[in-house]
This record gives structure tokens, sequence and C-alpha cells, in this order.
């Protein structure tokens, strides 16, 4: 036999060995080290040097998963429960003091000047002068208790006097709206509590591009996330938050609501979550569904990130039909990626497919 011939079909038959020996290494991305179609409940994968559980997706797990969000927006309620609701005053408020029968202790508004122009200025000290009282520190103190320190000190040298204290002008407390909405800017807090939903109307009303479902609100050094489309569409009163003095409220855009879908869809990349709301199902079928071919609907992963450095995996099996009831109730979250793992045939197929090519540059090389 002709020894180019024989060199040619050993090098055939070792590239058919080693392609039998490479499907557990073929090339493409892998979720398990196994290459079983099968799902073993408890697998897990290696992530720092961590091993990350797998969560099987199930109703069991999304009955948890809706419970810890209900527990987290009234734990961030508490938090965000205003402690005390009376306006306090302020450094550079405006006060109207009216003394009734005693005119020489109220000045004039006259006929042009309004309530706000004719008061008394609250120093940026925090204090206030007002005539047989002198300098008094006013600052925290309610209009009530103003009323009353006034009536005790006058009252030495006027008999049963009759006051009216209010704020004319509120100055000293104010928040801000910022991002998606039509008019952002600062809104003054007066003795009317202001919520969430009312700082949104006050600037205009959201923008086409705001995203509802996590509207941040900023206060003291830590940041809120408040969910819009609950308050809006649910009437959840938990989300419509009142506010307090040095409170921002940003209201992002969508460009980073997204999903990543990745894997064996038929159309990989990012699908965008609307009004706050994506399920796994849609976010499927937005990425033209698994490919038939190729995919493993046996396998199909979901990885998020959350503010530790843990992230969590879960695992979809949607070859039945309880997996495709469940991808409808399991919600999905920004920035969450959608991994679709491939079938074993299908890396078989990848791994001939990039050796077939190698074998017949071989055999064209030991032909005469």
């Amino acid at each position: 036999m002709n020894t180019k011939a024989i060199t040619t079909r050993a090098v055939i038959a070792a590239l058919s060995v080693l392609a039998l020996q490479a499907c557990s290494m073929a090339p493409g991305m892998k979720m398990e080290n196994s290459d079983s179609d099968d799902w073993f409940p408890g697998e897990a994968v290696s992530y720092k040097g961590r091993v990350i559980e797998i969560a099987d997706i199930s109703m069991g797990l999304i009955g948890k998963l809706e419970q810890q969000r209900k527990a987290d927006a009234e734990a961030m309620a508490e938090r965000l429960a205003p402690k005390d609701e009376v306006y306090r005053i302020g450094p550079t408020d405006i006060l109207q003091i009216v003394v009734w029968d005693h005119p020489e202790l109220t000045i004039p508004a006259g006929e042009f000047r309004d309530a706000e122009a004719s008061g008394q200025l609250v120093s940026e000290d925090g204090t206030l002068f007002y005539p047989f009282v002198g300098v008094m520190q006013v600052a925290g103190m309610t209009v009530a208790e103003l009323r009353d320190v006034l009536t005790a000190r006058l009252s030495q040298y006027i008999k049963n006097p009759q006051l009216d204290v209010r704020v004319a002008g509120f100055r000293s407390q104010k928040l801000y709206v910022v991002g998606e909405v039509k008019t952002p800017g600062i809104l003054p807090l007066t003795d009317q509590p202001m919520t969430i939903a009312d700082a949104v109307n006050l600037a205009g009303g959201l923008a086409p591009n705001a995203h509802k479902g996590g509207v941040n609100v900023s206060r003291k050094g830590q940041v809120y996330e408040v969910d819009l489309t609950a308050l809006y569409d649910l009437a959840d009163a938990s989300q419509n938050l009142t506010l307090q003095h040095g409170d921002i409220v940003n209201v992002p855009d969508r460009s980073q609501q997204k999903v990543y879908m990745m894997g064996e869809v038929d159309e990989p990349g990012s699908v965008e979550i609307i009004n706050g709301k994506l399920n796994l199902a849609a976010a499927l079928g937005e990425a033209g569904g698994v490919n038939q071919t190729t995919a493993n609907a046996g396998r199909i992963y979901v990885v998020r990130h959350s503010d530790s450095d843990n992230p969590q995996v879960f695992h979809l099996n949607a070859r039945y039909a309880y997996g495709l009831l469940v991808a409808e109730r399991f919600q999905m979250q920004p920035q969450d990626v959608v991994f679709v793992d491939t079938a074993g045939v299908s890396k078989w197929n990848r791994v001939i497919s990039q050796l077939l090519p190698s074998a017949q540059i071989i055999s064209y090389g030991v032909r005469p």
C-alpha cells in the first residue's frame, strides 16, 4: 500500500480520536463543567475562588424573591418615614408677626407690598429681632412655639397680647429634582409635607425617557430606590415617600435598563426593560427565542450581580411546560445576563467543523 495514503489515513484517524476527546473542551461558552444535558439540583459555578450555588427557578423561588422585594420596600419606607412633619423655622425664612390692636409692632404691608416683602427675615445665624423682645434664637422652632415665646415676653409690656405668627416665605428648606423630568430644579419645602409624587409633578412630570421603576432618592449619604411604576400603576402608597430638606430626587433614563441575552438565542444582544417590567419568557421572546437546533433548553441561566461581591445565578429548565410557566413569573432586573447553554450535539458539530478543514489541509499536504 502507498505510504502516503497510509499516512493520510493515520492523520485523519488521529484527528477523529482527538475530536471525540475534544467534546469536553468544545469552542463556545459553557456554564457547567459537565456536558450532560440533564439538570442536577445543587450544581454550582466557581467565581473568584468561591463556589456560587445555582438556584433552580421555581414557583417557590419566585415567591421568596417577591417576599424579599416587599420586605426591602417596607424596610426602606420605614427608614425614610418622616420623624417630624411639623415645619420648623430656619435661616432666611420670612415671618409675618401681627400683634392685634398694636399697629406700632406690625409693619404695615401697604397696598403694593405682599406679606413676604413686609415680613421679618430670620438671619443666617437663626436669630430674629422683634421690638420689646430683642434678638432671640428662632431657628428650629415651630410657628406655635414661637407664638408662645413672643406672647410670654410681650405680656411684660402689653396686657393679654394677641399674636398671629406665620411663615410668609419658605426659604430655609429645599430639595432637588434632577434627571428625566421636564423642569428639573430646586423645590422649596413648606409647612405642607411634600411626597415624591408631589415633587415629580411640580417638576413638570416625567420626561419620555424616564425610568419610573428605579427613581433614586439621596438622603444623608445614602441612596434609596423608589418604584414609581408600583406607585402609579398599582397604587402602592409605600413608594410615595415624604421628602425632607436636602433630599435629591434623581429620575434616571432608560438607557441602562437592559437585560443582556447571550448564548444560543436567535438574536443575541440587549433587551430593554419597559416601565420596570420584563419577565424571563418575554426576554427570551425579544431575543428571538432559543435556537431550536443548537440550544439546550434545559440549561438557561440568569446571572445577577448584587450590591455585595457575590453574584446570584439562577437556572431554568424550559424543556417542559412548567419551565415556561415559571419563566413568565420570573422578573428580570437591570443588567441581568441571560445565557442559553449549547446542546451536546452542537458542541460535537462545532468541533468537527473546525477539525475537518485541518484534516483536509493535511491530506492535501501528503498527496504525491
